[in-house]
């Protein structure tokens, strides 16, 4: 073809940036006819993590939301609620833990595993003593949080001192590389440990008796409700059916 002249590369230059400029206005309008309803913010506690991250983002983005996800503690989580940077907060909602200005929504029962990767001597074990346990190299979340609370009491209450944490970590998912390459225990939300089980990622192992709690939906009882409250309370409802230990429906509880 012919060669381009200057004065036609300047206009064709231009021409792209205006075409970028109209690219960029029309996604700023989408997002602004979306407005502060369309963005919905979560957060979610160790023990909720895998179920939330897995059910609700994509079902959310369909309904045209712009879903963003946060994790941390029960009580990092319940701020950032209260100061409304969080439209929800899926956790624990055990009566003995609810606190006046949230409302609670119970949906499913979970607990604390045991497991271990495929580098563990351990992986064609079903079960272990709670001595032979606390004699193994664990990936253990931190002091203060409520699953090495329960994991703690589960051997005091048979007189045994606690293993130490050989790494502290909430990653959850992200520790497996590590639990393939050394001989760690760890702990898993069981919903969660019995469906990588299932996919061979890791073996499930009888032993340490924690108690099931009641995880669910968080509010903030003073806050304007939210359309996707009612959807995002469904969504994890259907994902537990059948598949959970699930709570009968109730009226949402208070503190």
């Amino acid at each position: 073809g012919l060669p381009w002249t200057p004065a036609g590369q300047v206009v064709v230059q231009r021409a792209r940036a205006i075409l970028r400029n109209v690219d960029d206005q029309e996604r700023e309008t989408r997002r602004a006819k979306l407005g502060a309803r369309g963005r919905f913010a979560i957060g979610t506690t160790r023990v909720a993590e895998a179920a939330v991250s897995g059910t609700l983002p994509t079902a959310l983005l369909k309904d045209g939301l712009l879903v963003s996800l946060h994790r941390g503690t029960r009580d990092t989580m319940l701020a950032e609620l209260e100061r409304k940077a969080l439209d929800v907060v899926f956790g624990r909602c055990d009566a003995g833990f609810r606190r006046a200005e949230f409302e609670y929504h119970p949906i499913y029962r979970d607990r604390f595993v045991v497991v271990c990767g495929r580098g563990h001597p351990w992986w064609r074990k079903r079960s272990a003593s709670l001595a032979a346990l606390a004699a193994q190299e664990w990936i253990l979340p931190p002091a203060g949080t409520f699953a090495h609370h329960v994991f703690e009491q589960a051997f005091l209450s048979e007189n045994l001192a606690p293993p130490q944490a050989s790494v502290l970590s909430m990653l959850g998912l992200n520790d497996l590389p590590m639990m393939t390459s050394h001989p760690l225990l760890a702990l898993f939300p069981e919903s969660e440990a019995t469906r990588l089980q299932d996919e061979g990622l890791v073996r499930c192992l009888d032993g340490l008796q924690t108690p099931y709690q009641e995880v669910g939906a968080i509010l903030l009882r003073d806050a304007a409700p939210h359309p996707a409250h009612r959807r995002v309370i469904q969504l994890m409802t259907a994902f537990a059916t059948g598949r959970l230990p699930t709570l009968p429906t109730a009226r949402p509880t208070s503190g």
